[in-house]
């Protein structure tokens, strides 16, 4: 575990606080900026069809469930290849994530935002967002084994496979908002408990690596 993969967690986890705190005592600026950005989003989406297609298409892909199986097949996969301590690491990410989200949303029982012609439903209170929570949690999570199977000599690859779970975990967020069912606060805080709960998983789990074995098929001496 890299010093720079604590501090990244720290930032989180001080960030995600404030966030919350600034939500709780619901200060006029963030609120401000929270109402006009899903009023936009919400216009927007009533403009142009497909955008509202495509906000639904990702935001089930990031969705509880969607969550959900991609960390029991990740676990799966992972138990079979005999990867004990990585399908462990998938597992424990996402019950954190779950576990404070459940905790948070409770304690700070913020209210969904409220449209006259909305264009979707969600139960339970808004922040942090759960959808982009688990998304940063899970894939975040799976992107560091997958990372730990590329060899640095693979930048490139490496590179695409980051940007492309970044870019997954941000669209889901912003569906979310599109559809008129969270704040942008809720997904920031979503995102940063997700950051947060992949990085104290890590900490739990510091060794997800593949074991490595010496050419007799032997594990080498430790150090």
């Amino acid at each position: 575990m890299s010093r720079r993969s604590v501090a990244v967690g720290a930032i989180a986890v001080v960030a995600f606080v404030m966030l919350g705190a600034a939500v709780v005592v619901g200060w006029e600026p963030l609120a401000r900026l929270d109402g006009v950005a899903v009023l936009d989003a919400h216009a927007d989406v009533l403009a142009h069809s497909w955008l509202l297609t495509v906000a639904v298409i990702v935001t089930d892909a990031g969705s509880p469930v969607a969550v959900d199986v991609v960390t029991a097949v990740a676990a799966v996969v992972l138990l079979l290849a005999r990867r004990w301590r990585a399908a462990a690491f998938v597992v424990v990410a996402r019950l954190l994530e779950l576990g404070v989200e459940t905790v948070v949303k409770d304690l700070v029982a913020r209210p969904r935002p409220v449209l006259i012609d909305p264009v979707s439903h969600a139960s339970s209170f808004s922040f942090p967002s759960g959808h982009a929570a688990g998304s940063a949690a899970v894939f975040g999570a799976v992107l560091v084994v997958v990372l730990g199977e590329l060899s640095a000599a693979r930048r490139a690859l490496r590179t695409s496979v980051v940007g492309l779970v970044v870019v997954f975990v941000a669209g889901v967020a912003a569906s979310r908002v599109m559809l008129g069912v969270h704040y942008p606060s809720d997904v920031t805080g979503g995102v940063l408990l997700g950051i947060a709960s992949l990085v104290a998983a890590r900490c739990v789990l510091p060794r997800v690596d593949p074991e490595v074995t010496t050419r007799a098929g032997s594990r080498p001496p430790s150090e």
